[in-house]
């Protein structure tokens, strides 16, 4: 059984689409929402990035949710606490269909 509580954080799952109008010249971006859903989100630690010499700027978070109804793909992004995460990596926890962990990263402007 899944302790509800672990999922305490806000984050919304959206999919970024850059049109082309008919003269060819591309419109502003639209973001469409996929998914609003609580999630347990985990951060990786200082400590773990020098202790394997790696680059503070490869530094991961991730995502916990319930497994959704909804298809999520590498080319959406996650919003979570004012910052927008790209998605690097999709697990089904244990092959289950229970959990869906998300690896991301902050996307830089």
């Amino acid at each position: 059984m899944i302790n509800a509580g672990k999922y305490n954080r806000k984050i919304t799952i959206v999919s970024i689409d850059g049109e082309v109008d008919k003269a060819g010249f591309k419109k502003p971006p639209v973001e469409t929402v996929i998914l609003n859903t609580w999630a347990s989100v985990k951060t990786t630690k200082g400590y773990t990035l020098i202790k394997n010499n790696s680059d503070f700027e490869k530094a991961y978070t991730n995502f916990t949710i319930r497994f959704p109804k909804v298809e999520i793909t590498r080319e959406m992004f996650v919003k979570y606490n004012n910052k927008t995460y790209s998605i690097e990596y999709l697990n089904d926890i244990d092959e289950k269909g229970i959990e869906l962990e998300i690896q991301a990263k902050v996307v830089k402007k």
